[in-house]
């Protein structure tokens, strides 16, 4: 027997069906939380530097554009905002009995590093190609060499101090914010649904649906159009599959990282012919993002074939007692997946860790309920 990324959260004896919500309950009030102390951490400074009207001129500038990468200190802000969604969920988890936190990671409860290194050859791959297009019509090549289409995207607008700090950033916090971002939506959100849904199929597909439904209408307030829209739900889309493939995060969060890092690095020097409004997607912005996921996915998925990758916890679910924990399970230390109680428990006749198949505990009080 093997579990699957989405049923993971069953493969410890603690789990019920009311701790995802408890989990999501933390996880929001813990959030919120650190939302007010980061607004007090940045606009207390700027009041007092500014002054009031400076105050209402950052909020403005705030609120009409969060992601602008031309402005440092409202673009850390944004994604300094986004980065405690990473803690939260971790401190949610934990709190709620779900399991060990590393299940979030992968089928084998850590971050599988060896494997990460493999994707850095699809990424790099997948780097060129976004790179390609992105600036394509950019630069122009003449007698003195390469330089920038000045004519095409005008001139920047930033300071060459303000240029570095802002790809510093962009660099140490970018990568924080979109592992944050695959923990909640392609982790937590699917492994949730996945674990409600007895069946292990359906429960896959309607956790892929949900988190990236979940995902793109959460972009709305952002003032995406309908081509960005179907943009992010694409992405979001493709990861999801690619989590499920890999029974891990390590290859979305590579891919949802050099996605945002790209753009910000680009728009960062502010060319004044460019619209940095990243909700004004189009059909052809569309299509790239379509394309460039689904190649990766691919690329992927042959690195995973090549090296033999895990795609699933080599164990079963852990059955559902209805009472306290019996004494040949290993008492409580049962609810640690590969604790005493995983090796010390006998197997069921179908290989289910559970208890014999002859005369046992199953039938009574402190038994076992049906497996999903």
């Amino acid at each position: 027997m093997s579990v699957p990324y989405q049923r993971m959260f069953r493969v410890d004896g603690r789990w019920r069906w009311w701790r995802p919500l408890l989990a999501l309950t933390v996880f929001l009030g813990f959030y919120l939380a650190t939302q007010v102390l980061i607004a007090v951490a940045y606009l207390v400074p700027i009041g007092v530097q500014r002054g009031p009207d400076g105050l209402r001129a950052f909020q403005d500038q705030l609120s009409s554009g969060a992601l602008d990468p031309t402005d440092p200190v409202v673009l850390s802000m944004t994604i300094v905002s986004l980065v405690v969604l990473l803690p939260s969920i971790m401190i949610a988890v934990r709190i709620a009995r779900l399991g060990p936190i590393g299940q979030l990671s992968s089928v084998r409860m850590r971050v599988r590093w060896g494997w990460m290194a493999r994707c850095l050859l699809p990424l790099l791959v997948l780097a060129l190609i976004m790179v390609g297009i992105q600036t394509a019509g950019t630069y122009t090549v003449d007698g003195s060499g390469v330089h920038w289409n000045t004519d095409a995207i005008g001139q920047s607008t930033v300071t060459l101090g303000t240029l570095t700090l802002t790809i510093v950033l962009v660099v140490l916090l970018v990568p924080f914010q979109a592992a944050a971002e695959e923990y909640v939506f392609r982790g937590f959100l699917m492994q949730t649904i996945g674990a409600w849904i007895p069946l292990r199929k359906a429960g896959a597909v309607i956790a892929v649906l949900v988190s990236t439904v979940v995902f793109a209408i959460l972009h709305v307030p952002n003032g995406y159009n309908i081509w960005g829209i179907l943009d992010v739900g694409s992405f979001g889309l493709i990861a999801a599959i690619i989590v499920l493939r890999t029974g891990g995060l390590e290859a979305t969060i590579l891919q949802h990282a050099l996605n945002n890092v790209t753009i910000f690095v680009l728009q960062a020097p502010g060319w004044s012919k460019i619209d940095l409004d990243s909700s004004n997607g189009s059909a052809v912005g569309w299509l790239i993002t379509l394309g460039t996921s689904l190649l990766y996915w691919g690329m992927i998925e042959f690195t995973a074939r090549r090296s033999g990758l895990d795609r699933r916890f080599p164990g079963s679910e852990a059955p559902r007692f209805r009472g306290p924990v019996p004494a040949w399970a290993g008492g409580s230390r049962w609810v640690r997946p590969g604790g005493t109680g995983w090796s010390g428990a006998p197997a069921r006749s179908e290989g289910v860790a559970g208890s014999t198949a002859v005369a046992d505990p199953v039938d009574n009080a402190l038994g076992v309920a049906g497996r999903p």
